[in-house]
């Protein structure tokens, strides 16, 4: 399970990473409104009069800010509609890791969400901008790899719901950990990595 484009704001900005076989460009746009799950009209940050056609090319969406990881959606299409550009997704979006994410260490009990399971606690091990891991030390969790996990915790005055997709299990003697990549919005993952690490230095 990937991010919709509904989960995005209207009047964000995005990215086109427009391209064929020989060339590649990127145009700044910004959403107008969400029609639906897959589908917005946008805005392109393009002189106006001037209508472009995206035929034959490929496109990405990218969005994100400099200190988030980018969501990307790829292979977008763009069409023209009664003056506007629509552009409609095939595809859910996914957290595109162009580098290394930091991780922090947290050691926090979080409430277990996940549907078909009784509520629940889980340990939260550590949590990067793309990802977080758990700990079960009674390993009694039993999570298999693409499971859908969805925890809610609060630590220095951030509220944090995570739901992420299993992609790494961890067999040791004394507990396994689960690796999962984060598959929703969560604005205050960034401030709150940021400010767990200055109380941990």
């Amino acid at each position: 399970m990937g991010i919709k484009l509904s989960e995005l704001e209207e009047g964000c900005q995005i990215r086109l990473l427009i391209s064929n076989k020989d060339n590649s460009m990127t145009l700044g746009a910004w959403i107008k409104n969400i029609v639906k799950d897959s589908v917005a009209i946008i805005a392109l940050d393009y002189p106006p009069g001037k209508r472009l056609v995206f035929d034959n090319v490929n496109v990405d969406l990218e969005y994100g800010q400099e200190e988030d990881v980018p969501i990307l959606w790829k292979s977008v299409r763009i069409a023209n509609y009664k003056g506007e550009y629509v552009l409609q997704t095939t595809e859910d979006g996914r957290r595109h890791n162009r580098r290394g994410c930091f991780r922090i260490g947290v050691g926090v009990k979080a409430a277990l969400c996940s549907v078909g399971r009784g509520p629940g606690k889980v340990m939260i091990r550590d949590v990067s901008l793309s990802g977080y891991s758990i700990t079960d030390r009674k390993k009694e969790l039993d999570f298999k790899v693409g499971e859908k996990v969805e925890v809610y915790f609060e630590d220095l005055g951030h509220v944090l719901n995570l739901m992420g997709n299993v992609v790494r299990i961890e067999e040791h003697e004394d507990m396994n950990i689960y690796g999962l990549e984060i598959t929703n919005i969560c604005k205050d993952l960034s401030s709150y990595i940021s400010v767990k690490q200055r109380h941990k230095s």
